[in-house]
């Protein structure tokens, strides 16, 4: 999925900042619970260590590759704020013999992960470091006395949920995902050929016939018919039809590789190519190569078809100039040129210029 790189990065942006405030606003309510001798060690803390990583990632968000390499920026943000929390918590400890609350280092995991959108394994992997991180302060320095057990449970069970909940809401983004890409795959192709369907053929062409007048290139459609297909659907079974459909498509991808090159399924066993900026003679090989790529497949015809193996008939009309002409009128052409090649015995093609 496409990033819009503006919005996003002003949308991380205004989520750092509000971090920062948050941080602010923390403070405020903890400068009233500690007490004055822990002032200076607390706003060294939070004003000389969080509030400057934060604001350093801001400053990193202006870095041209930001997007890309931004959930480890926000991964170590994380492990970062987290441990300049431990710190504060043993040495309020250690100097002071105060408890100073372990809440933050919950805080700081669903705010980054939630809020900046550390994905799924980042995520457990920093929340790993950090739980590790808290048994290791416990253990160095037990500050919460026998509360240290239900401490740590609580701090490893709420990281455990954070990290979960990042599991389940990046699968149902992916899922989300797969389901909106196939839909939009069945609103545009042909389940069976895997061919643009006749409504996003006609759409496409209209583009490309305007493409094509804006630059003043020439055009060419092809319309390709499988011959006596009824019959051979009647003798194999409509199995063999859709496989039949499924040859001639996979022949087209074969035969025609740019990427401006517009290949449809028109309908049942009819087919559209519309191509651009091409010449006559290009379009005659091509043609041609269709065919031969059929002989190639060599496929048994049903008893009473015209010819012995199965094959296309091509009508292609080629256009110097389209300035006056619209896709219908192209395609119409097409199908006359086509109407000619199976009078004329099928199995070939009839190319003309307008």
């Amino acid at each position: 999925m496409q990033i819009n790189r503006p919005s996003e990065l002003k949308r991380l942006r205004i989520a750092l900042i509000i971090g920062a405030v948050l941080i602010v606003v923390f403070m405020t309510a903890d400068l009233m619970l500690l007490p004055s001798t822990m002032y200076e060690l607390y706003i060294f803390d939070r004003l000389l260590l969080q509030l400057p990583i934060v604001f350093a990632v801001v400053v990193a968000s202006y870095w041209r590759k930001f997007i890309q390499h931004r959930a480890y920026v926000f991964a170590g943000l994380l492990a970062a704020l987290t441990y300049s929390n431990y710190w504060l918590i043993f040495v309020c400890w250690q100097e002071h013999s105060f408890i100073f609350p372990y809440e933050g280092t919950i805080l700081y995991a669903f705010f980054c992960v939630f809020a900046l959108g550390i994905p799924f394994k980042l995520a457990a992997s920093v929340n790993v470091i950090n739980i590790l991180g808290f048994l290791g302060l416990m253990w160095i320095t037990p500050v919460y006395g026998d509360r240290v057990p239900i401490s740590a449970a609580f701090v490893a069970g709420s990281l455990f949920i954070c990290v979960y909940a990042r599991y389940r809401l990046d699968r149902s983004v992916h899922l989300l995902k797969e389901t909106n890409e196939r839909l939009l795959k069945l609103s545009k192709f042909d389940p069976l050929s895997d061919l643009l369907n006749r409504r996003a053929l006609r759409e496409q062409s209209e583009k490309l016939v305007a493409l094509s007048q804006r630059h003043k290139v020439s055009m060419a459609v092809m319309m390709l018919d499988l011959d006596d297909f009824k019959k051979y659907n009647d003798s194999f079974g409509h199995q063999q039809g859709d496989e039949a459909i499924k040859i001639q498509a996979r022949i087209m991808k074969q035969v025609f590789k740019r990427e401006t090159d517009i290949l449809g399924r028109y309908g049942g066993e009819e087919f559209i190519v519309v191509l651009s900026d091409i010449e006559k003679s290009q379009a005659t090989t091509q043609a041609k190569a269709l065919l031969d790529k059929w002989k190639e497949t060599a496929i048994e015809h049903a008893q009473g078809a015209k010819h012995p193996l199965m094959s296309c008939s091509i009508g292609v009309v080629f256009a110097e100039s389209v300035t006056d002409v619209s896709i219908d009128w192209l395609i119409d052409e097409a199908d006359k040129a086509l109407y000619e090649a199976k009078a004329n015995g099928k199995a070939q093609f009839v190319i003309t210029q307008v």
